[in-house]
């Protein structure tokens, strides 16, 4: 999972990218590149990478990638055969028709909205269903409708206030992409071994470095420690087999990489509030 730069790849005779993905596994690439990308879940469900945040996602879900903030959603491989992930992916810059619009006065507001995706932008259930219709009407629109769609979107996006940012502060941006690929090899090897004992000297030996120079590497990168982020992605991983499956409490423990149950309920509870009985029963609640 090297980390990829991926240049805008809108058909010639657009002014920017949209496609609606409906397939039974998606996987992205931890990439960035230039263009703001407006990702909004239908169906689905798994794990979210953006700069230093991870984070379950779900359906009806909004997120606003900000210019070149590395980022990767990989949804959760269901076993029916009828499951699958519904996805609109939309990629847009500055520049539409050669022209930079949202520097004039009248998209102050989403020029602004725009400056703060610089950190990832999740909005809420409210905001949701205020653009869901014109999302979809855009996944099948052309001509003018599609990016007058998209400029609604935006202008209701920028006015509200139920979102909340992703990415820590002191996250960087790629400068160098020799040290970004060494990052996502780290994060390849984890999100591929999260459920077996992972050492610190095989993560060194995956990224070529001392086990000293790694940890020091990687919290500079995401402001975290390495172990802190394995067990991010370890309770990520458990969230999602507590709500999607019958697996019982012991049997997530571990599947989700802990070799102790009274561990994987500490180590819930802390980055839940809730064990993670309380959170499969609370999650059943809000769906019946």
């Amino acid at each position: 999972m090297k980390l990829k730069y991926k240049s805008e790849d809108k058909e010639y005779n657009q002014s920017f990218y949209l496609r609606r993905e409906n397939v039974p596994y998606h996987e992205g690439n931890w990439h960035y590149h230039e263009e703001f990308e407006l990702i909004y879940i239908i169906r689905g469900e798994g794990v979210r990478i953006v700069g230093d945040s991870l984070s379950n996602f779900r359906a009806t879900q909004l997120v606003l990638v900000g210019s070149w903030l590395p980022h990767l959603w990989k949804n959760v491989e269901s076993n029916q055969n009828d499951e699958t992930v519904d996805i609109i992916i939309i990629k847009f810059s500055r520049f539409i028709g050669g022209q930079e619009i949202f520097s004039i006065p009248e998209f102050y507001e989403i020029s602004n909205l725009l400056n703060q995706s610089s950190r990832g932008l999740a909005f809420g259930e409210k905001t949701v269903k205020k653009v869901h219709k014109l999302l979809l009407n855009m996944s099948t629109s052309d001509g003018s409708d599609k990016i007058i769609n998209l400029l609604l979107v935006l202008k209701l996006l920028s006015e509200v206030d139920d979102y909340k940012m992703l990415s820590s502060s002191e996250f960087t941006l790629p400068t160098s992409i020799s040290g970004e690929n060494r990052l996502s090899r780290i994060i390849n090897f984890i999100s591929n071994e999260y459920a077996n004992q992972i050492a610190l000297e095989d993560l060194a030996k995956e990224a070529a470095m001392t086990t000293s120079s790694l940890c020091r590497f990687f919290k500079s990168r995401t402001n975290k420690t390495i172990f802190q982020f394995i067990n991010e992605f370890r309770i990520g991983k458990a969230c999602q087999l507590l709500i999607s499956g019958n697996q019982s409490v012991t049997e997530v423990c571990f599947n989700s990489g802990f070799n102790s149950l009274t561990t994987f309920n500490r180590v819930f509870k802390e980055y839940k509030r809730v064990t993670p009985s309380k959170y499969k029963e609370k999650y059943r609640e809000l769906n019946q």
